[in-house]
């Protein structure tokens, strides 16, 4: 089943300004998560500064400039609680995950796997959003989602 038409948009809204730019993901190793989001996704760092005891960066994705992970590094005081499977994960509230579009999910799957990165689960459709998606995760849990277009989605 295509997704249906999205409903119209709202220019006359006070946050008709509003769009995505960027997620922050809380790290304890500053070095080592820049390096993992640059060797194992092919990230690219934008700007790095410092925000109190904290190292910040803005890694964008190989191809796209208008999407940016954030990541905050330093001593974590509380960390979360990793999971292995996508179905507990989902009994936490707050932060699940993040999604990057993929031409193929099979295709990045196969090179996260290649790369040596944590695969979560296999991939799965969902016919209601006409989408074919799966998840892996950073070293430090947080989660990530590939999400490929059906054919025939919009149709």
């Amino acid at each position: 089943m295509p997704m249906p038409a999205h409903p119209p948009k709202n220019p006359a809204s006070p946050f008709a300004s509003f769009a995505g730019h960027h997620v922050g993901i809380r790290v304890p190793d500053y070095e080592a998560a820049k390096a993992w989001y640059v060797e194992m996704l092919d990230f690219r760092v934008l700007q790095e500064w410092p925000y109190g005891d904290l190292k910040l960066a803005y890694l964008s994705p190989a191809n796209d400039d208008d999407f940016h992970v954030e990541i905050l590094a330093g001593p974590v005081p509380f960390p979360k609680e990793v999971v292995d499977d996508l179905e507990v994960s989902l009994r936490h509230g707050g932060y699940q995950h993040i999604c990057v579009h993929v031409d193929s999910v099979d295709a990045a799957r196969a090179e996260l796997l290649r790369r040596g990165v944590d695969l979560i689960g296999e991939p799965f459709e969902i016919e209601d959003i006409s989408r074919r998606l799966a998840f892996f995760r950073d070293p430090w849990g947080n989660m990530i989602e590939l999400s490929e277009t059906l054919p025939g989605a919009g149709a």
